[in-house]
């Protein structure tokens, strides 16, 4: 049963490919987040994995979602001022132009 809404979904646990259709991300990321622990499930085989509908609303309301504005690196969320003052401001073949193969 696809997942409208996590918080009133009336299962008690749900499937990996749900939940990874409905947070739009990959199975593997899903299993990802359970083999680190940050996400709790349930095994019952080699395989096949449950996830309690519980489980994932606690991870989805503790985990933080980057906008747009934060997924470039030399953004002041994402790095030190320290840091952020080392990082090239291009990366890429933009960099080696004007450089010297000397």
């Amino acid at each position: 049963m696809p997942i409208r809404d996590l918080a009133a979904h009336p299962a008690h646990y749900v499937t990996v490919a749900d939940l990874a259709e409905y947070w739009a991300v990959s199975r593997q990321q899903i299993y990802k987040r359970i083999e680190s622990g940050t996400l709790a499930a349930v095994r019952f085989g080699s395989r096949l994995y449950r996830v309690r509908t519980s489980a994932a609303l606690e991870y989805e309301r503790s985990a933080t979602v980057m906008g747009a504005a934060h997924k470039d690196i030399n953004s002041p969320a994402r790095t030190s001022p320290t840091l952020r003052n080392r990082l090239p401001s291009k990366i890429g073949p933009q960099r080696l132009i004007g450089k010297s193969n000397a």
